[in-house]
């Protein structure tokens, strides 16, 4: 499966990091583990409901997630948000 990250992806990643680098450090690495299993326990993938029931997301830590869409062989990161913002 090929990654993409959406320009909206890459611009919310670069504003939650910029005071952070121990967050970067730990997107980068659930990135790299989802990359590499999209099923690993460890990422808590799931559905998301209301307006974004056609999208899933994993966790990075807390209640901040990473939103993606997969597209036949492809997945597409598109969005970081808290739990309370789905």
């Amino acid at each position: 499966m090929r990654l993409y990250f959406t320009s909206h992806f890459r611009r919310v990643f670069k504003q939650r990091c910029r005071k952070n680098q121990k967050l970067k450090i730990k997107i980068d690495r659930q990135i790299d583990l989802f990359q590499n299993n999209i099923s690993h326990q460890s990422l808590r993938v799931h559905k998301l409901k209301g307006e974004r029931i056609n999208e899933s997301a994993f966790w990075i830590e807390g209640n901040l997630r990473i939103v993606f869409v997969k597209d036949k062989q492809d997945l597409i990161l598109t969005d970081i948000i808290t739990h309370d913002e789905y």
